[in-house]
């Protein structure tokens, strides 16, 4: 059986569950009178995708360097161009969440 036959239907479980889970936050959110988003909540985001997308751009520079001395003085193949782009937005995905974590529970942030 071929992986990515069970890989799709379990990625698109999860993007639906993410989605009925996103819709039902703001639902509750909007009864209960809270607004979704104050200040330290925007500024936490902001500093934590700011530093998520910086990271993950300075990682491919570094993949792009590691390429170019394992394919021009090493002589060795390039990387493929999906694990690439996994791993960066996995890189990228997991700097935010856990610097939100760390920022919403940090006092001053």
């Amino acid at each position: 059986m071929d992986g990515w036959a069970l890989a799709i239907p379990v990625v698109g479980l999860a993007i639906v569950a993410v989605a009925i889970y996103t819709i039902w936050r703001i639902i509750k959110s909007k009864k209960s009178g809270f607004p979704l988003a104050d200040e330290r909540t925007a500024k936490i985001s902001g500093k934590a995708f700011q530093a998520g997308f910086l990271i993950g751009a300075y990682y491919l520079i570094a993949l792009n360097f590691y390429n170019i001395i394992s394919i021009e003085f090493l002589h060795g193949e390039p990387l493929e161009s999906m694990p690439v782009i996994n791993s960066a937005l996995i890189i990228m995905g997991l700097t935010v969440i856990v610097l939100m974590a760390y920022l919403a529970r940090k006092e001053n942030a």
